[in-house]
């Protein structure tokens, strides 16, 4: 590109730049993570899963929402533990699963993201290269006299200093070398006869966590708008040659 030219689309360049950066790490960001592994135990006693169905070895896969806009800082631990948590549409995890070709929802009224990393402890004498990081959806309700609650656990840990890091970011990690692992509860018990209508437990090793991070909506139009200015002034650039040519 002449230096001209780059002139005509500079201003659009510009605006491309700063959405760019507008969009780094210090903005709010929708993570869009799959957790994918295998059943390892599964104690389904209402068929949640399917009736009789032998879930263990079962294909799982989790799509989890993950929005670092939301939820307030709680906890404990001072520099080595860091804890993000939020209820309703503060809520900032909120999950579907897949199993078996069932598929459920967690998040609709609480979640938290959690992280611990001991080589940050101060003084650190025991256990300081262990960390951990660990999400989690709810749904927490009470109906015509049924009590009910669901929630998902999915996250790894490492005790050789593998995982490190307290910023609530989405990771990109496979297993080995860290232990990944998922936990599923489905509960439903009437608060009269304290029967369970509903009862699952799974217990998941997960294989991969894989991050589909992406903008805000108002970010992704800022850079839409660059790219437009960017192409509307080499087009007229182009066309103005064309003319005197």
């Amino acid at each position: 590109m002449k230096i001209r030219e780059f002139a005509a689309v500079a201003p659009g360049v510009m605006a491309v730049a700063a959405c760019l950066m507008l969009a780094g790490p210090a903005s709010a960001t929708v993570h869009n993570l799959t957790y994918k592994g295998a059943v390892v135990e599964a104690l389904d006693q209402t068929g949640e899963f399917g009736a009789g169905a032998n879930l263990v070895g079962k294909t799982f896969t989790a799509n989890v929402v993950y929005d670092d806009a939301k939820g307030v800082p709680g906890g404990w631990g001072g520099a080595y533990y860091d804890y993000l948590m939020g209820d309703g549409a503060n809520n900032p995890v909120t999950a579907t699963i897949l199993l078996n070709g069932v598929t459920k929802s967690f998040g609709a009224t609480s979640g938290y993201d959690e992280r611990l990393d001991r080589t940050l402890q101060p003084g650190c004498t025991l256990d300081c290269t262990d960390a951990n990081f660990q999400q989690n959806a709810t749904d927490r309700y009470t109906v015509g006299g049924f009590y009910t609650l669901n929630y998902i656990n999915l996250g790894g840990m490492s005790s050789d200093g593998t995982l490190s890091g307290l910023a609530h970011t989405a990771p990109n990690y496979t297993n080995p070398p860290l232990a990944l692992y998922a936990f599923v509860n489905l509960f439903t018990q009437d608060i009269f006869t304290l029967e369970a209508t509903h009862s699952a437990e799974v217990v998941v090793r997960i294989d991969s966590v894989r991050d589909g991070a992406v903008p805000e909506p108002g970010v992704w139009a800022l850079m839409l708008l660059g790219f437009g200015s960017a192409g509307v002034a080499l087009r007229r650039r182009r066309a103005g040659a064309l003319a005197t040519a």
